[in-house]
């Protein structure tokens, strides 16, 4: 895998231990600085708190939680984010939410990497 991440501090939250292992493997292959992963919305919004996130890799359902709460964060500070869920769709997601990248479980490393970077290039959409 190409270095299109190289330098970027990735954000992963993903209470499956698994695809969090498989993401931060892929991702550091992509040359990201993997932040975390964190398994529930308390660690990801810790997580998200800090400084120097570039782009983040949400998981929409924690456990019986949602990942609402850290997207705030996360858009507050004007950091972008891409959904990645199995139980969410484009269409099902909240309006607050609406125009921001969904990727649908399963998905290829390769997506995962290209709508991460397109998250990067395009910025921002609704800076809170």
């Amino acid at each position: 895998m190409t270095a299109d991440l190289q330098g970027c501090r990735v954000l992963v939250v993903e209470d499956d231990a698994l695809l969090a292992l498989v993401y931060d493997e892929f991702l550091q292959d992509a040359g990201a600085d993997v932040v975390g992963p964190a398994a529930t919305v308390a660690e990801g919004g810790k997580l998200a708190e800090a400084n120097g996130i570039s782009v983040a890799l949400l998981d929409v359902r924690l456990g019986d939680a949602e990942v609402w709460p850290v997207a705030r964060i996360l858009a507050g500070k004007g950091v972008p984010f891409v959904f990645c869920t199995g139980h969410f769709s484009s269409g099902s997601i909240p309006a607050e939410w609406s125009g921001r990248p969904v990727l649908t479980k399963p998905v290829r490393p390769t997506q995962v990497v290209a709508a991460l970077v397109k998250a990067l290039a395009s910025g921002d959409p609704e800076p809170g």
